[in-house]
Formats: C-alpha cells, sequence, structure tokens
C-alpha cells in the first residue's frame, strides 16, 4: 500500500458487521431466556459480551465474574 500514490498506508479498516444466525442454538437460547429467565439472559448476554471484548484482545472489566458466569451456566 505505501507504493501506492496518495495512498493513506496504514489507514485501512475493514468495517465490522453484525451477523445474527437466528437457527442457531445460542440465539434458541437467548430467546428462551428472553421469554423464560431473565436472570440467565444477563448472565448469556454477559458473557457473550466479555468473549466478543476477549476475542478483539481487549480487556473485561471484572473477570471473576465472568468465570462466575460462565460455571453458574454451565452448571444448569
Amino acid at each position: 500500500l505505501k507504493a501506492m500514490p496518495d495512498s493513506m498506508a496504514g489507514d485501512v479498516h475493514a468495517e465490522k458487521i453484525l451477523e445474527i444466525n437466528t437457527e442457531h442454538q445460542m440465539f434458541t437460547k437467548i430467546k428462551s431466556s428472553y421469554e423464560n429467565d431473565k436472570e440467565k439472559l444477563k448472565k448469556l448476554a454477559n458473557v457473550l459480551y466479555n468473549q466478543a471484548l476477549l476475542i478483539e484482545g481487549l480487556p473485561i472489566e471484572d473477570p471473576v465474574q465472568y468465570a462466575n458466569d460462565v460455571y453458574e451456566l454451565i452448571e444448569k
């Protein structure tokens, strides 16, 4: 890219897109939790959000709460 005239060499960024597969098991669990168990829904949302942060290499606010939420979701 540096060889290209008038290029902005390091400023190439891809747009991030969120795709939701409504047929996926996780979406089904989220929908069921929304309808039947708001506390579980909150834990699922927090775990998914924190996983996204970790995947991007970002720190999570409360690692202990994250671990507890994961454990409680696995336990159920």
